[in-house]
C-alpha cells in the first residue's frame, strides 16, 4: 500500500514538473518573440529613413549609409527594400535592385534556391522576382524543372518580373506544362511582359503542342503585339475549332477595325464556339458593317452565339440598339428573346417604362408601342415585376393594360 502511494506521489510530482516546464517554456518563448518584434520595429524605424534616402537618389551605395552588419539588421533591411519594391518604378526601383545585389541579398536567395525544403525554394524564387536582378535568371530558369509544381510556378512568376529576354523562352516552354491551369498562369505572366514576349510567341507558335497554343493565343491578344494579327488571321482557318475560336477572340482584344471582314467570315463558321467568339470580337470592333451580320446571328440555334451577338450590338451604340429593338418583331423566337434580355440589361426597357408617365402623349404612345413588342416576344418577367411594384400608379396601370389586353376589353 505504501509503495503504491509513493508511486502515485512521484507520478504527480513528475507531471507537475512537466507542466511547470511547459508553462515556463511558453512564457519564455512568448517573451522572446515579443522582444524580437520590438527590436525589429526599432530597427525598422532606424533603417527605413536611410533606405528611403538612398532609393530617392542620395549616395551611390547603400551599404556605407546603412551600417547594418548583424543578421537581424540585414533581415530588416531586406524586408524594407522588398516592401518598397512592390510599388516603386523607374530609377528608384533600379536602385533597390542595385542595393539587393550590393548587400548580398540576391546571392543569399540564390543559395536558398537549392534548399532541401520546397517552401524555402519557393520563398527564395518569390523574393528574387521582387529584387528584379538579371543575375537570378539562370538559376530561376533551372528551377523551372523543380519537382514541385508550386516552386515551378513561383520561378515562372519571378522570371516574368525580371524583364530580361532570356526569361521569355523558358516561360514559353513552360506553356507545355500538362496542367491546364499552370499553362494559363504562365500565359498571364507572358502577356504582362509586353510585346517582346508576344513576338517570341509568334515565332515559336507552331512548335507548341495544341493545348499550349490555346493559352498562347490568349497571351497574344492581351499583349496586342503588332506581329500577332498576321498569325491570328491565318489561324481563323485552322482545322482545330478551339484554335479558330481563340484566334477570333484575340483579334477582338487587339481591336483593329481592319479585322472586321475576316471576323465576319468567322461568324459563318460551322462550329458554334468560333461563331460565338467572332460575334464577341465584332462587338469590340464596333464597325457599322457588322450590324446586319450580328442581327442575323441573333437567330443562331446556339445560346452563346446569340448572347454574344446581342451584347455586340449593344456595344455599338445607337445603331446596335436600334437593331435590337427591330429584332423584337423578328419571326425567330430565339432572336426576340436574345434582344429582350440584352435590352433589359442595357436599361433600355426601364427607360421606356418610365416614359409611360410622361406628360407628352407622343412619348407615352411610343413607349407603349415598345412595351407591346416586349409582350409579344413572350418575355415579360421584368414588366410583370414593374406592374406590381413601380412607384407611380399611372405606370402600373399602363403596364397592366399592356400585359392583359383581353381583360381591359372585357
Amino acid at each position: 500500500m505504501g509503495t503504491t502511494s509513493e508511486l502515485l506521489v512521484q507520478t504527480l510530482f513528475g507531471l507537475g514538473g512537466v507542466l511547470t516546464f511547459l508553462f515556463l517554456f511558453i512564457v519564455t518563448n512568448k517573451a522572446m518573440r515579443e522582444l524580437r518584434e520590438r527590436r525589429v520595429a526599432a530597427l525598422r524605424r532606424e533603417l527605413e529613413p536611410k533606405i528611403l534616402a538612398y532609393v530617392n537618389g542620395q549616395g551611390e551605395r547603400l551599404g556605407p549609409q546603412l551600417g547594418a552588419s548583424g543578421r537581424l539588421e540585414r533581415a530588416v533591411a531586406e524586408e524594407i527594400l522588398l516592401d518598397h519594391a512592390r510599388f516603386l518604378k523607374g530609377t528608384a526601383r533600379d536602385r533597390i535592385t542595385a542595393a539587393c545585389e550590393e548587400l548580398g541579398f540576391v546571392q543569399n536567395r540564390l543559395s536558398q534556391l537549392r534548399h532541401a525544403r520546397w517552401w524555402k525554394r519557393a520563398e527564395a524564387a518569390e523574393k528574387l522576382g521582387a529584387m528584379k536582378s538579371a543575375k537570378a535568371a539562370p538559376e530561376l530558369i533551372a528551377l523551372m524543372h523543380d519537382e514541385v509544381a508550386d516552386v515551378r510556378m513561383r520561378a515562372a512568376r519571378a522570371l516574368g518580373q525580371l524583364d530580361t529576354r532570356t526569361s521569355i523562352k523558358p516561360l514559353i516552354e513552360a506553356l507545355q506544362d500538362p496542367s491546364r491551369w499552370s499553362a494559363l498562369r504562365v500565359a498571364d505572366i507572358l502577356s504582362g511582359m509586353g510585346t517582346e514576349a508576344a513576338d517570341e510567341l509568334v515565332e515559336s507558335f507552331h512548335t507548341l503542342p495544341i493545348k499550349a497554343r490555346a493559352a498562347a493565343l490568349d497571351c497574344l491578344g492581351r499583349a496586342r503585339s503588332l506581329r500577332a494579327p498576321g498569325l491570328l488571321i491565318k489561324l481563323l482557318a485552322d482545322p482545330d475549332r478551339d484554335i479558330r475560336a481563340r484566334a477570333a477572340h484575340s483579334l477582338g482584344l487587339i481591336g483593329d477595325p481592319n479585322f472586321t471582314p475576316d471576323l465576319l467570315k468567322a461568324l459563318a463558321d460551322p462550329e458554334w464556339p468560333v461563331r460565338a467568339m467572332a460575334a464577341k470580337a465584332l462587338g469590340k470592333l464596333a464597325r457599322p458593317q457588322a450590324v446586319e451580320a450580328l442581327t442575323q446571328a441573333l437567330k443562331d440555334k446556339e445560346w452563346w452565339v446569340r448572347i454574344n451577338a446581342a451584347e455586340g450590338l449593344r456595344s455599338m451604340g445607337e445603331a446596335g440598339l436600334d437593331a435590337l429593338v427591330g429584332a423584337l418583331e423578328s419571326e425567330d423566337r430565339y432572336a426576340r428573346h436574345a434582344a429582350v434580355a440584352t435590352l433589359e440589361g442595357a436599361g433600355v426597357l426601364d427607360q421606356y417604362v418610365e416614359k409611360l408617365a410622361s406628360p407628352d402623349a407622343t412619348e407615352r404612345e411610343k413607349s407603349l408601342a415598345f412595351i407591346r413588342k416586349i409582350v409579344a416576344s413572350e418575355r415579360t418577367d421584368s414588366l410583370v415585376s414593374s406592374a406590381a411594384r413601380h412607384a407611380q400608379e399611372k405606370v402600373r396601370e399602363q403596364l397592366s393594360r399592356a400585359l392583359n389586353p383581353g381583360e381591359v376589353k372585357a
